[in-house]
């Protein structure tokens, strides 16, 4: 078991305490707890995967066989996959105004959310590792994925609209982490809007811009 942490919160009388196995510096565990204070839903960090390691024992793995972090417990049931765990967090604590319950905007959340997955965190991972590496990379499939994303904020405040909702958080630290790259890039300003609009809620500033580089 981890120690306390300044993020953790009480256990509410009668509830199962939400069990977030993950790190701070992960950016799928980041997205987890930036949810969570978004709502303001209590749970449990239980520092695992990277420098504290654990991710690779049996107990661990039982839960979730890919071995990474983030996996969520909430009592019986265990969700990896951090877009997934996104969803069920929403959903099992009704933040609608985070995950509506019509199917329309869902899908018009769902298709940002994967688009995130697929297209922009891939490319976005290999040139950051090559750049701490000091080898040579491609910056066209990033540099494309964030053109597009630069376009469709045009006249928009959010990914999925005019609403705050977790296809902002799902793709909120790779939106941080392009301001950090150290190296030319285009002026995408309907992004740098964006990430404006970001920090202004604390549980962005703490759990992505303070947590992650």
């Amino acid at each position: 078991m981890a120690p306390h942490h300044p993020g953790y919160r009480k256990r509410e009388k009668g509830m199962n305490m939400l069990k977030i196995y993950g790190r701070s510096d992960s950016s799928n565990s980041a997205k987890v707890y930036w949810l969570l204070d978004e709502i303001g839903q209590t749970y449990e960090r239980i520092d695992c995967g990277g420098k504290f390691g654990g991710n690779d024992q049996p107990a661990y793995l039982a839960m979730n066989p890919n071995g990474k972090v983030p996996t969520v417990v909430d009592g019986d049931v265990v969700v990896w996959e951090s877009n997934a765990i996104l969803r069920y967090i929403a959903s099992r604590h009704k933040a609608v105004s985070l995950w509506p319950e019509d199917a329309a905007g869902r899908a018009a959340i769902d298709m940002w959310m994967d688009w995130s997955a697929t297209t922009l965190t891939p490319p976005l991972g290999r040139l950051r590792k090559a750049l701490k590496a000091g080898e040579e990379f491609a910056t066209a499939p990033v540099f494309a994925a964030f053109q597009l994303l630069d376009t469709h904020l045009e006249g928009s405040r959010y990914i999925a609209g005019n609403q705050f909702s977790i296809a902002d958080i799902a793709a909120g630290a790779n939106i941080h982490r392009w301001t950090l790259l150290s190296l030319e890039k285009p002026e995408l300003k309907n992004i740098a809007a964006y990430h404006h609009r970001l920090l202004e809620r604390p549980a962005f500033v703490s759990r992505i811009a303070q947590s992650l580089s």
